[in-house]
């Protein structure tokens, strides 16, 4: 039996084109999509706002934040709460990332993760293979740079 050590709790999010993976403990919760209240002159990739839990929430397109692109469907959309982590939580401890599915759950062993080679979008940090499975890890910090800036 696996060592529990060495044993993540993550969860897979679909996207348009890849699958981005992210440890459990770093998502607060999946929502119901909610149109966000747009803000006006926000780049193309900051949708608006959405109320969580009495909270307002900053909501993103990743897509649309790692290649620029307009990249919209009304497939499945859900919300994912992501929980921050960088020097900004402070002042944005959470925000929403718009999935295009529904998640799901998976245990990665440290042991059957392998990182990838292949070309990396703005908010990507590292593309990773589970068990043969493609999946990007995405740059929080990164993100969360860019929701606090606008830029």
């Amino acid at each position: 039996m696996a060592d529990s050590q060495s044993i993540l709790s993550s969860l897979y999010l679909p996207m348009i084109g890849k699958t981005l993976v992210l440890p459990n403990v770093s998502i607060a919760e999946i929502v119901d999509y909610q149109a966000p209240e747009p803000e006006s002159k926000s780049p193309a990739w900051f949708l608006g706002h959405v109320t969580w839990r009495g909270v307002k929430l900053p909501v993103i397109s990743y897509d649309r934040m790692n290649d620029g692109g307009i990249h919209d469907t009304d497939i499945l959309k859900r919300l994912a709460v992501i929980n921050t982590i960088s020097e900004h939580h402070a002042r944005l401890p959470f925000f929403a990332m718009v999935t295009q599915g529904i998640p799901r759950q998976v245990k990665i062993e440290k042991d059957i993760i392998k990182e990838m080679e292949g070309e990396l979008g703005a908010a990507d940090l590292m593309k990773v293979s589970v068990l043969g499975e493609e999946a990007t890890i995405p740059n929080l910090e990164y993100i969360e740079k860019r929701i606090i800036e606008r830029k």
